[in-house]
């Protein structure tokens, strides 16, 4: 069963404001997830983010950056909106998280920041310390060292951008939970987004992690368990990724590119 099958729109405010004048939003009808990976698709401002950083607040996931949904400034509208969703759940989790690609820089170097202090403190525990047991008063802060470079790696910062991705998701998802991705493919070369589909489907399988990821990939979108929502209009509607302009674009400028350069 999915741990988040529906999310609706409860009423509007009485005041209208940004994001309820938009027609999606204003017109929002309830959005049924049917199966484990769901892609939202349409152009920029169709509003594909902004219901997936909606969602995000609602269900009050952790988001994998500098800030918090609560707080970052940038995710004004989402909070606004998130406060009229309606959510049906088939069981609370605590594991899931929301994540942009842009994000990803923001905790790697937070992560960062965190060992460069543990090692401060285990230097200053090291000049300062006057008698007994030194083994004992390092403990604590080398094991939480240790469990950071374990999970993360001790230069994140200095693998590629790719690698790096990669290996924050094979470290956070964890278990049953809702992951919101937003444009995972900015980060990602198409060999490391082939990594990333292979590694979404492992975790649906084993874990039975539930996936609502908003993309422009035509080679993401393309995992056959998955189901695509089109946005366009101001409706959200389900679309066969063969009909999607991203399938029948990118498949039409690679067989002929010369064609469309032509006419640019």
């Amino acid at each position: 069963m999915l741990h988040l099958q529906s999310v609706s729109l409860r009423n509007l405010p009485e005041e209208e404001e940004f994001p309820f004048t938009l027609p999606l939003i204003k017109d929002l009808e309830p959005i049924i997830f049917n199966k484990n990976i769901t892609f939202f698709v349409g152009e920029n401002g169709a509003g594909k983010s902004t219901i997936l950083e909606a969602i995000a607040y609602k269900l009050n996931v952790p988001v994998a950056g500098t800030a918090s949904v609560e707080i970052d400034p940038m995710l004004e509208n989402a909070r606004k909106l998130g406060k009229y969703l309606s959510v049906r759940q088939a069981s609370k989790s605590s594991r899931g998280f929301f994540l942009r690609a842009e994000d990803f820089i923001g905790f790697v170097k937070n992560i960062q920041r965190q060992i460069v202090g543990l090692n401060s403190e285990i230097d200053e525990i090291k000049n300062t310390w006057t008698g007994g047991d030194i083994t004992l008063a390092l403990g604590a802060v080398e094991g939480e060292k240790k469990a950071l470079i374990d999970r993360y790696g001790e230069d994140l910062d200095a693998m590629s951008h790719g690698e790096g991705f990669l290996k924050f998701f094979l470290s956070r998802i964890t278990g049953k939970g809702v992951y919101l991705i937003d444009e995972p493919e900015a980060a990602l070369s198409p060999t490391r987004l082939l990594s990333l589909i292979s590694l979404i489907r492992q975790k649906v399988n084993d874990v039975d992690a539930q996936f609502i990821i908003a993309t422009h990939s035509p080679i993401i979108m393309a995992i056959p368990e998955a189901e695509i929502l089109h946005f366009k209009d101001g409706k959200i509607a389900p679309i066969a990724y063969r009909e999607t302009e991203h399938y029948t674009l990118t498949k039409s400028f690679l067989e002929n590119p010369e064609v469309f350069l032509r006419e640019l």
